[in-house]
């Protein structure tokens, strides 16, 4: 992006500027495109190329502020020439700017609180109307739990009854052991 800004020259203690076009991500001091003039803050004279600096910033170049500040002075008038306004901010102004905050604050959580409220009393009565409804699902819900119940006892019996049919079975396979012999044969009754 192109810019119209200030590059130092003069001795120590004794600043001359010139008036220059150069690409803003270069630094001050490296060489620029073009020259629009010169200013002296000692005597305050500005020399300045009006018709090239007009051209400049039809091309889209952007001034600096303390160059849109000569570019004023010298009667130019371009929708690109902007002056902005830097300022300190006093401790009270800025005691001030937070007392507002705070306020603003406080009646966007009152706001937020009373949508809060507003919305719980729909809710409300919402369900008083509905109360035949949730009777109606409050009776279902229970018919279901019956079944469920009916079923799970169900499944217990079955499984008490395959455990009983089990049960005989493992009480033959439970008995004692017959004493056998020395040479491993049953004795003789």
């Amino acid at each position: 992006m192109l810019v119209i800004r200030l590059t130092r020259t003069g001795k120590k203690g004794q600043p001359n500027y010139r008036i220059v076009v150069a690409d803003s991500r270069k630094a001050v001091n490296s060489p620029y495109i073009e020259m629009l003039g010169h200013y002296d803050p000692r005597t305050k004279k500005i020399v300045l190329n009006a018709e090239q600096t007009l051209n400049w910033l039809n091309k889209g170049a952007q001034p600096s502020n303390t160059a849109a500040k000569i570019l004023e002075k010298e009667g130019l008038k371009h929708k690109s020439i902007i002056i902005r306004k830097f300022r300190a901010i006093s401790k009270k102004e800025l005691e001030k700017q937070k007392a507002e905050e705070e306020i603003e604050k406080a009646k966007e959580q009152a706001e937020k609180e009373a949508a809060k409220e507003a919305f719980e009393a729909q809710v409300e009565a919402e369900k008083k109307e509905h109360e035949g409804e949730d009777k109606l699902q409050e009776a279902a819900n229970e018919a279901i739990e019956e079944i469920k119940e009916e079923e799970a006892e169900k499944a217990e019996e079955k499984v008490e009854e395959a455990a009983e049919d089990t049960k005989p079975e493992e009480a033959s396979e439970a008995k004692p052991p017959e004493a056998k012999g020395e040479d491993g044969e049953k004795p003789a009754e």
